[in-house]
């Protein structure tokens, strides 16, 4: 009588089966609770371990039914997570958006001020005794001196467009933190 591989490989799976049937149940699940974090600039990071002790920037959050189910949560949970994350960064983006332009441009006349103290500096004119000697400008250090009233002006006004910004911001996040809570309970219905 001649054996095929196949009726070897049936035997040898059908003597492995009582092996098979008495391996260790899975290991258990890890901690079901993980902590939301929300930093200073609005950004997000989930932690085992509360990550700051200021309860306004941490959430407890419980993910028992998402490892239940393997499905990451039920969708309300889910859709609710990811609205507060959008309003955070449509927050951000609306309280920011003109103030990195303003910047920029502000940055830029810093830029041509600091150049334009630089020529004055550099001029030169004659004596005014005849004498043909070539002297630094005696109107240079008033025009310095007024181009860096300029520059001031324009640091202060980068000081105040960020300031504005992050107190928008701060006031967008509110409404975010707000709104979370029935978003939340929608999304459970």
């Amino acid at each position: 009588m001649k054996i095929g591989r196949s009726t070897i490989f049936a035997a040898t799976l059908l003597a492995c089966m009582p092996a098979l049937a008495q391996t260790d149940p899975p290991p258990p699940r890890p901690n079901t609770t993980v902590f939301k974090c929300t930093g200073a600039d609005g950004s997000v990071v989930f932690s085992e371990s509360p990550c700051s002790a200021d309860p306004k920037n941490v959430k407890e959050v419980d993910t028992s039914r998402a490892l239940l189910t393997g499905s990451g949560g039920s969708q309300g949970d889910v859709a609710a997570g990811l609205a507060d994350d959008d309003c955070r960064r449509l927050a951000r983006r609306s309280a920011f958006a003109t103030v990195d332009t303003d910047i920029e441009t502000s940055n830029r006349h810093i830029a041509d001020y600091q150049q334009r103290q630089s020529q004055i500096a550099e001029q030169k004119v004659f004596a005014s005794d005849g004498s043909g000697q070539v002297i630094d400008d005696p109107a240079s250090p008033q025009a310095i001196a007024d181009i860096d009233a300029s520059i001031a002006k324009e640091q202060e006004f980068q000081k105040k467009a960020k300031a504005n910004a992050e107190i928008a911001f701060q006031n967008a996040v509110a409404s975010c933190d707000a709104l979370a809570p029935k978003k939340a309970q929608d999304g459970q219905q």
